[in-house]
């Protein structure tokens, strides 16, 4: 098939040079769509026109935009983020695979014609045509034109649309990779911003200036034990992909834009009215979703997955906020002690304490907050350094009813002081760990206990320091006694200490477990009591009175949580 010109008039490739210079000149993505979908109505005399675009993560189809008294249904049914794609064995899709162009003029009469989106219509389709967009050779959706107005679809009306589609597809392809250029530089922000790339662009290149922003960084906490157990990279890589995916979209759905990816989280930025309740908002977001996600993967292993959690630090402060680097490679950033602080609050949200944030944002936000802890004051010390500056933050449990969030899937952990159980135990006698958790399940209702145990930290981070906040949180201690608990310096030296001044102190409640004969005197431990059968350690028991044993526990842990 030639490029069929010669159907063209004169004044057609004219207009077809006039649309190629409007295009070119517009690199906003959503904007650049809404004109390709005006323009081709216009050259084909049709009401209804659509873009839609290939997802190769999902392999189907979805409509990027659309024009026409149906264009809001099916940008909600069909769209980028909707559950159902638009199958390859749709006419679209036999285009999009083939990469050749069809004209129906009867599609009422063709069995083959996809019906899902005209059920959801409730608007048969009458005539249609179909162009596939192309660059370099590389296949990436197609435009597609409805129901005519003046009869029937010619073979000049699909050489028109075929020479426009053309443009239209190296206009699309040069909106997303300034998209993407955006992106590495630091300054990504949901495709809704008023703002087109051009002044995003221009806001790059001009000089740092001093800014009020609210920053918010986002972690998981157990992606490396995570990793572990999923095993190999591919899955990895799934995994981390779907997870930040769904921190950015939170970060866009509330007007924030994303910074930076670090690791297993994400750095952002929220600017303009309301930024710290849109970031107090947007972390709420992120847990609400990471309960499902949660909950999916949970669903593709036989390993618990309770050890899952997200924390989140916010600050708002004055911060200089601008691109460093050079002509070349330059990157958007902030710089100041709010980005700093922010950090911090983030690495201190662990344990049930997911939303922390210092007091500039919780005196922006107090109005919606519903429930809160705080202030708690904290020193901010420089590497190095014995003292630092005071700060102030609050923990964030809950917002008030109509704030415009879904609560979180994952539970809050109870107030500080409260209902927390400790383990102590030698990571050799990981099976009894198991089994005491096993036995604790029933126990727990409403959220109002939680268990805590060295697997919620994550290797590389402070162990000491983690294993000291838990204990500030604990009521009760239970620890698992044996040989390999005795042997542990670990254990000797970081864990027994501060749980023994915690009983000292604070009169935190300790059930001493043995699990196994040992050939040293657990005696030697200063108020050794074991909490049940003290000369029959738990391995020398029948199956059945392991049962009773380890009920006998959680009950002993419940009374002592009460009180």
């Amino acid at each position: 098939m030639g490029t069929g010109s010669e159907l063209l008039e004169k004044e057609e490739l004219v207009t077809l040079v006039e649309c190629g210079r409007e295009l070119a000149a517009e690199v906003g993505l959503t904007t650049l769509l809404k004109t390709i979908l005006d323009k081709a109505s216009v050259l084909t005399d049709s009401p209804d026109a659509s873009v839609i675009l290939h997802s190769e993560k999902r392999g189907t189809l979805y409509f990027a935009h659309a024009v026409g008294d149906d264009a809001d249904l099916l940008l909600k049914q069909w769209g980028e983020s909707a559950e159902q794609g638009i199958p390859l064995r749709s006419k679209a899709g036999e285009v999009f695979s083939t990469g050749r162009s069809l004209v129906e003029n009867a599609l009422a009469d063709d069995a083959s014609h996809f019906k899902g989106v005209d059920g959801d219509t409730k608007r048969p389709t009458a005539s249609m045509i179909c162009v596939p967009l192309t660059v370099a050779g590389r296949p990436m959706g197609v435009v597609q034109i409805l129901n005519k107005r003046s009869g029937g679809y010619t073979d000049r009306d699909r050489v028109l649309l075929e020479h426009f589609a053309a443009q239209a597809a190296v206009a699309i392809r040069n909106a997303r990779l300034i998209e993407e250029l955006l992106a590495h530089m630091g300054f990504y922000a949901s495709r809704d911003d008023t703002r087109g790339p051009t002044e995003l662009i221009d806001e790059l290149n001009s000089p740092a200036h001093r800014e009020t922003i609210t920053i918010l960084f986002a972690d998981m906490r157990g992606f490396t034990q995570l990793c572990q157990i999923f095993g190999s990279p591919e899955d990895t890589q799934r995994i981390l992909n779907d997870f930040l995916a769904m921190l950015a979209e939170a970060v866009f759905a509330h007007r924030g834009i994303v910074n930076k990816f670090l690791g297993d989280g994400v750095l952002a930025f929220f600017r303009g009215e309301e930024q710290a309740l849109n970031a107090v908002r947007c972390a709420f977001t992120m847990l609400a979703n990471f309960g499902g996600m949660r909950d999916a993967w949970d669903a593709q292993t036989n390993a618990p997955l309770g050890f899952l959690d997200v924390g989140v630090g916010i600050a708002t402060d004055t911060v200089i906020l601008g691109c460093v680097g050079s002509e070349r490679a330059k990157e958007f950033t902030a710089i100041g002690v709010g980005v700093i602080l922010a950090a911090n609050l983030m690495s201190h949200a662990r344990n049930g304490r997911r939303i922390l944030v210092d007091k500039r944002t919780f005196n922006a936000v107090r109005q919606a907050v519903a429930e809160y802890e705080g202030p708690e004051q904290f020193e901010l010390k420089k590497p190095g350094e014995t003292t630092g500056n005071l700060f102030e933050r609050y923990l964030v449990k809950s917002l008030a009813a109509g704030s415009g969030v879904a609560m979180p899937a994952i539970p809050i952990a109870p107030k500080t002081g409260g209902g927390e159980v400790f383990i102590s135990y030698s990571h050799k006698d990981g099976e009894w760990l198991t089994r005491l958790k096993t036995h604790l399940k029933p126990y727990i209702h409403g959220e109002t206990l939680a268990v805590w145990d060295d697997t919620k930290i994550k290797p590389g981070e402070r162990w000491r320091d983690e294993i000291t906040a838990a204990l500030e949180h604990a009521t009760v201690a239970v620890v698992l006694v044996s040989p390999n608990f005795l042997e542990s310096d670990f254990i000797a030296s970081s864990e027994l200490p501060p749980l023994l001044a915690a009983a000292r102190e604070r009169g935190l409640t300790i059930l001493w477990v043995p699990l196994s004969f040992s050939s040293y005197d657990e005696t030697e431990i200063r108020d050794y009591q074991a909490a049940i059968n003290p000369d029959r350690p738990i391995d020398t028991l029948s199956k059945a009175e392991q049962n009773k044993a380890w009920v006998k526990v959680c009950k002993r842990i419940k009374e002592a949580v009460q009180g």
